[in-house]
């Protein structure tokens, strides 16, 4: 049995629909409190896995990682790993992969970012609680596999998006603009973009990253963190503009706002050591765009203009 955490995200709602794998899902801290030390302990002594796909992670769009939650975010994410880890060496379990961040790398990096960059220079202010937060898992990986012997490895996702994600006030640009653009429709009116569109993105379709990480689950084992995800990388413009084919909207009802703040501009990263080892084909971002689009319709209409979850293990 391998346990998810964190199966209430995106990613972890992915790997509820790979086939023919035992998996045990915590949704969210109603399940467990990862924070916890007292109910991770309780928890593990009560269940037995073989292994852990680490996915819990506090985070959200730029709404979220302003200076007022920067404590929570570095605070919350750390202490939910340490209690992991530490459930880890009590109960010999034999393999566990935990989630770092690509915007953990330091921005003055040369891109595409190799693993080797991420402690090269400071983390992006933009979030820093909770790229600091996810740098930690680095050099956590390699503390606790030479100290305790276990088989615990690192990946690196880049933006991960697709079918029952967060389409919340705090969700990331491009479940947002989805979700926003999509009011809009309804309502006849225009959809503003936070930024003039330039920033890159490199996204992978969330169904594709579970089954990459599935693989590095079964195939890798290093001390090394791993970056895992397509390489394919397109401006915020070009993604809206994919979404409002998709959705069938006007492209002349879209407002980029200069005034708000786009992000980080670029953040690209190498890949390559996951595409030689793994040899993996990701489906174009367009698609999964497409496929997620068409989600989110359906789940509206069916559920009398909300998006529900499926919660279901």
């Amino acid at each position: 049995m391998i346990l998810i955490t964190g199966s209430n995200g995106v990613l972890g709602a992915a790997f509820k629909r790979i086939k023919n794998k035992q998996f045990y899902f915590l949704n969210t801290r109603k399940d467990l409190d990862l924070c916890s030390q007292n109910e991770c302990r309780n928890f593990f002594d009560n269940n037995k896995f073989d292994g852990i796909i680490h996915l819990a992670a506090i985070s959200g769009g730029l709404g979220l990682s302003g200076p007022k939650y920067q404590a929570t975010l570095l605070r919350d994410n750390t202490i939910m790993l340490f209690n992991v880890l530490d459930n880890v060496v009590r109960k010999k379990i034999k393999k566990t992969l935990i989630t770092l961040s690509s915007g953990m790398y330091p921005p003055e990096s040369k891109m595409p970012y190799k693993e080797i960059n991420i402690h090269d220079g400071p983390a992006h202010e933009s979030s820093y609680g909770y790229f600091y937060g996810k740098r930690i898992f680095e050099p956590a990986v390699r503390a606790y596999r030479d100290q305790y012997n276990l088989d615990i490895i690192g990946c690196v996702p880049n933006g991960i998006f697709g079918k029952e994600d967060n389409f919340s006030e705090h969700a990331p640009m491009l479940p947002s603009i989805i979700k926003r653009m999509h009011e809009a429709k309804l309502k006849n009116k225009k959809l503003e973009a936070w930024g003039d569109g330039t920033p890159l993105r490199e996204y992978t379709y969330s169904e594709d990253m579970a089954s990459a990480f599935l693989w590095c689950f079964e195939n890798y084992s290093s001390s090394n963190i791993l970056n895992v995800g397509s390489n394919e990388e397109r401006s915020v413009k070009e993604i809206v503009y994919y979404i409002a084919d998709s959705m069938n909207f006007n492209k002349e009802n879209i407002v980029f706002d200069i005034r708000k703040s786009g992000g980080i501009s670029k953040k690209s990263m190498n890949n390559s050591n996951f595409l030689k080892s793994s040899n993996y084909k990701f489906l174009s971002l367009k698609e999964g765009i497409k496929k997620t689009v068409d989600w989110y319709i359906k789940s509206y209409e069916e559920n009398g203009g909300t998006v529900r979850k499926n919660l279901k293990n």
